[in-house]
């Protein structure tokens, strides 16, 4: 029986389609899917929070993200941008303080359950080096339609706005999309 079945369906398989019924498919396949032009515009952020604001940066750059652990102060880098050393997966890793580079306040808005994370230590990864920062909240991957981005409003702090290139809405808030090669740049310029 099984063979008979095997048989019928390999035979089905080998006919030889008609004119007509060769176009349909043609025509079939073809044919867009529905929603297809919003597939390919689909970008991909992470979101993540620092004090009262919500930023995000292109998921190519995020290399994990782990519970908080010890930093590691380094001599005489006490204050500014460079927190120190943490051991990330059994690697030393570059450990900054982004509010700092971002000059941001220190206030904490009310914690509200809407993340899928709360304060975590983010880990980024560019050209082969790892840098890693503490979030005060983490929401993580958000597929958006480019088209959905604003320009940054001028009433964005100064120093926010320098690192900023657009604005998304996304869930009653504004997220500022950040530009990584600009962030790497200033990490760096504050590492010598």
């Amino acid at each position: 029986m099984a063979r008979d079945n095997a048989t019928a369906a390999a035979a089905l398989l080998d006919r030889q389609l008609d004119a007509d019924a060769l176009r349909d498919a043609t025509e079939h396949v073809a044919r867009p899917l529905a929603g297809q032009d919003s597939l390919v515009r689909t970008q991909a952020m992470f979101i993540f929070r620092l004090g009262a604001e919500w930023l995000g940066l292109a998921t190519s750059y995020f290399d994990e993200v782990v519970e908080p652990r010890a930093i590691h102060a380094l001599p005489h880098r006490r204050e500014g941008v460079v927190r120190g050393l943490v051991n990330v997966s059994g690697q030393l890793t570059l450990c900054v303080a982004l509010e700092q580079l971002f000059q941001l306040g220190v206030a904490r808005p009310e914690r509200r359950r809407q993340s899928l994370l709360g304060r975590r230590l983010v880990v980024l990864a560019s050209q082969g080096h790892r840098t890693a920062f503490e979030a005060d909240e983490v929401h993580g991957e958000h597929r958006f339609d480019p088209a959905s981005l604003r320009a940054v409003p001028s009433t964005v702090a100064h120093s926010m706005a320098n690192f900023t290139t657009a604005v998304l809405p996304w869930n009653d808030r504004v997220v500022g999309q950040l530009d990584a090669e600009l962030l790497f740049h200033a990490i760096n310029r504050r590492l010598g």
